[in-house]
């Protein structure tokens, strides 16, 4: 086994578990450096840019250009929180993009095993980006777009961590963009009077992701991105929001091709206490407000833009131990105007975006979600809580407990494929009846997941992706292949829409097929009749997805509009 990089989960995790003990002392420093913003080196020019918005200077150092903490909307202060963001009006001074934004409002812990250190900045005025070019970039290079939208289940994380450090994509000739939007209550409270209000409840945070993709199309022509060749990414609570952008009217026409990795919009309606439902959610946001001893009306509203944004991020934390879902845990809402009421009957109708896509879940995806300690009671609440009474019995009885498989077992097969890949499987089914669909499984172990137990955990892919295994710890040959395969297709896909297309692809294919005549390295399209993905782990081969009779089991306890 490959002495592989921890890859640190940026998904929904907001805390560190028992079970994760053994590796912090292992991983202190590497923990440090991963959210560490890293100072201005010596060797560092300044570069000009004229984008519409207004004047940036931005920087250049081993050989990528970065621009950090551009503002793309007003601050969601006062009357704008709880709101739709608004309008910048273009600025005339040039904007020194030296050194990242805020990040959105979310607790902070240096405690935390995952998620953002006390002394990070956090503000309302949040709503910044960060962009990463290749050396010698230039306006009007019409270079391929990549527009990543960070995950934390909507309750932690920001587009400026190193993990999503765009720099190995944009050397790969990519413009890369990473992104904030505001998380927990700020984000997502969905007020009735809100709705009568605004049309809408509950996204502000998916509608300011919209804004930043407005930003993006107005704007990155100047930075020699090419406007009608964005693809947009995300990993989790990222991927959930590209999978909604993707079915949502309101993102028309702003990306050609999307990327999710570990989440669906179907993983809403898995999620308690709103699982999606617009009445729910706002029921729960009434009881948010009435335990402030407000009410869901224009003067309770008023009186919480008045607080302290920290009171919103505290009372509203996503709780990762998915056996005991915090009550207030706040996810966006199928409101009929930013995500559409039926997605299912507009999927099947072609009403969606019909973009291009590659999606995949990894293996373990629930391991990191249930504690190994946790206690039977707890399993079985969250087992009946996410099928209901008649679809817990379905799923005990489809999977019982066994020697072979424990009931923690069974715990993480159920959070893998309510939350993750059933919603993924059935988001493809619908989608490639429109459009290309790219599916992969990620299966590969590094050495501290091994030792830990957890497998090809939720998040294990990241540091692939994004290219930054080398600064976590060395790569054997398997995990120094898997990278720099992965990284190529992921290249391909957003420069062409094929993840096959390519002359650096074309080459690996080749010597792999003459050097492995039994692995398919052309990932196949994926066909609902004959499901296939491409594996990721020691070995890179296509392969058929072997759970997908349990997947569309689970489908179809659950998905349902």
């Amino acid at each position: 086994m490959d002495n592989s990089a921890f890859e640190y989960s940026m998904g929904f995790s907001s805390m560190g578990y028992s079970f994760l003990g053994v590796m912090v002392l292992a991983a202190a420093v590497v923990f440090f450096m991963v959210f560490t913003p890293a100072a201005r080196a010596d060797n560092q020019k300044e570069v000009n840019f004229q984008p519409p918005a207004g004047p940036v200077i931005g920087l250049l150092a081993d050989k990528v250009i970065s621009f950090k903490g551009i503002p793309y909307a007003k601050g969601a202060l006062g009357d704008l929180r709880f709101a739709p963001p608004a309008d910048l009006e273009p600025w005339t001074e040039p904007f020194k993009a030296f050194k990242f934004g805020p990040a959105c409002y979310q607790e902070l812990s240096d405690t935390s095993f995952f998620g953002l250190k006390t002394d990070s900045i956090v503000s309302e005025d949040c709503l910044n980006l960060n962009i990463y070019l290749p050396e010698g970039t230039k306006s009007g290079d019409n270079l391929a777009v990549y527009v990543f939208i960070h995950g934390g289940g909507f309750g932690i994380g920001s587009g400026s961590q190193d993990l999503y450090d765009g720099s190995s994509l944009a050397k790969e000739g990519l413009v890369v963009v990473t992104l904030n939007y505001r998380l927990a209550a700020s984000g997502f409270l969905a007020s009735k009077h809100l709705k009568d209000l605004y049309g809408t409840t509950g996204n502000w945070g998916l509608l300011d992701q919209i804004k930043a993709l407005k930003w993006v199309r107005d704007n990155i022509s100047a930075f020699g991105g090419d406007p009608e060749k964005v693809t947009i990414g995300g990993e989790s609570a990222g991927a959930i929001s590209v999978s909604a952008l993707i079915t949502s009217p309101l993102s028309s026409g702003l990306f050609r091709g999307a990327i999710m990795e570990s989440g669906s919009v179907f993983t809403l309606k898995a999620n308690p206490p709103s699982f999606g439902d617009l009445i729910l959610a706002q029921d729960q946001a009434k009881l948010l407000l009435a335990s402030l001893r407000l009410t869901d009306d224009a003067w309770g509203i008023k009186a919480a833009r008045a607080l302290d944004p920290k009171i919103f991020s505290r009372i509203s934390p996503f709780n990762p131990e998915l056996a005991r879902p915090a009550a207030f845990s706040l996810f966006p809402v199928i409101d009929g105007k930013v995500i559409p009421f039926d997605i299912q009957k507009v999927m099947k109708a072609g009403q969606h975006n019909k973009v291009k896509l590659l999606l995949g879940f990894n293996q373990d995806e629930g391991s990191i979600f249930i504690d190994s300690q946790t206690e039977e009671d707890p399993i079985y609440n969250m087992v009946a809580t996410t099928f209901g009474p008649k679809g817990a019995e379905e799923f005990w009885r489809r999977f019982p407990v066994t020697e072979e498989f424990t009931i923690i077992d069974r715990a993480r097969l159920s959070v893998k494929t309510s939350f993750f890949s059933a919603g993924m499987k059935r988001f493809a089914d619908l989608h490639s009846d429109h459009a290309d669909v790219y599916f992969y499984r990620f299966e590969y172990v590094g050495k501290e997941a091994q030792e830990a137990a957890i497998g090809a955990y939720h998040t294990s892919e990241l540091p692939f992706v994004f290219g930054i295994q080398e600064r976590l710890a060395p790569l054997g040959p398997s995990g120094q292949k898997l990278k720099e395969e992965i990284q190529s297709r992921w290249v391909n896909f957003i420069k062409t829409g094929s993840p096959n297309e390519g002359l650096r692809t074309s080459n690996q294919i080749a010597s792999q097929i003459a050097s492995e005549p039994t692995c398919q390295a052309l990932w196949p399209k994926y066909d609902p009749s004959d499901p296939k993905v491409m594996r990721f782990g020691q070995e890179v081969c296509e392969g058929p997805l072997t759970e997908s009779l349990d997947l569309d089991f689970v489908s179809d306890l659950i998905f349902i509009d």
